[in-house]
């Protein structure tokens, strides 16, 4: 056995899986992560317009929807399970409209009361391997009725998430609503307004562009009029440059 290996120090793992398939209507996907056992450095979570239900420790918190990015750091040996909400589903399940909780960290108990305990009772508290944990946290959820998308909601996210973003004005047409409706469901529904979850999902997109790919094309494609565009947007969502958030991301 190597001199070091008894100290070694296991890297962080996260591990992105398919929803349990009584929940893939409303859930987009279900995670887990691991921290070493080192303090970690902070990090930026980049806004994605959407909800996670996190499960650490004994306690189970809603995360987002972030405007902005927001920094976070995790305690070193922690494990976290959550379950991420398809578009247009949070808002039903979790009872308040999503612009309450823009932008917070907030305890399931604080916007549920009593009726959390039915889904942190459910919890096996004691199971520490990621699967399992997770595998929990999904059946608690399913106890509570499945999160369902609202399918108007959903529609919107999807015109949205395109290179093309269909103008609000021409969105309210079509689905036979006043632009100041349109905003207001969409503020309930992600938290914002539809230019700003716009943008959100453009920063995304460009994320999501494959690495070697230049910049300007990958700003391109995602939908960005130039390069100054996406200098703009990326400021405004991260505080950082376009090279400086893709740095962040890969370190």
């Amino acid at each position: 056995m190597p001199r070091d290996a008894a100290s070694a120090v296991p890297l962080p793992a996260y591990r992105e899986v398919t929803p349990a398939a009584p929940l893939r209507v409303g859930l987009a996907c279900a995670w887990t992560y691991q921290a070493s056992s080192r303090p970690a450095a902070e990090v930026l979570v980049i806004p994605d317009g959407c909800v996670d239900l996190i499960w650490a420790g004994d306690e189970v918190f809603v995360a987002g929807p972030d405007p902005v990015a927001q920094p976070a750091s995790i305690a070193p040996g922690a494990l976290l399970a959550a379950v991420r909400f398809a578009p247009g589903a949070a808002q039903a399940f979790l009872g308040v409209p999503l612009h309450v909780i823009a932008g917070q960290r907030v305890a399931l108990r604080d916007l549920w009361g009593r009726r959390a305990r039915h889904l942190t009772h459910a919890l096996v508290l004691d199971a520490v391997d990621p699967a399992e944990r997770l595998r929990s946290l999904q059946q608690a959820v399913a106890r509570q009725g499945p999160p369902v998308p609202d399918p108007a909601m959903r529609t919107l996210f999807a015109r949205l998430d395109h290179p093309e973003a269909t103008p609000s004005a021409r969105l309210a047409r079509e689905f036979d609503i006043s632009e100041r409706s349109l905003r207001r469901r969409c503020h309930d529904a992600f938290g914002y307004g539809p230019k700003t979850l716009a943008r959100i999902l453009r920063l995304q997109r460009f994320l999501r562009a494959p690495a070697d790919l230049p910049l300007l094309r990958r700003a391109l494609e995602a939908g960005y009029g130039d390069a100054s565009h996406l200098v703009r947007d990326t400021r405004l969502l991260t505080g950082l440059t376009p090279t400086g958030l893709l740095a962040q991301r890969h370190r």
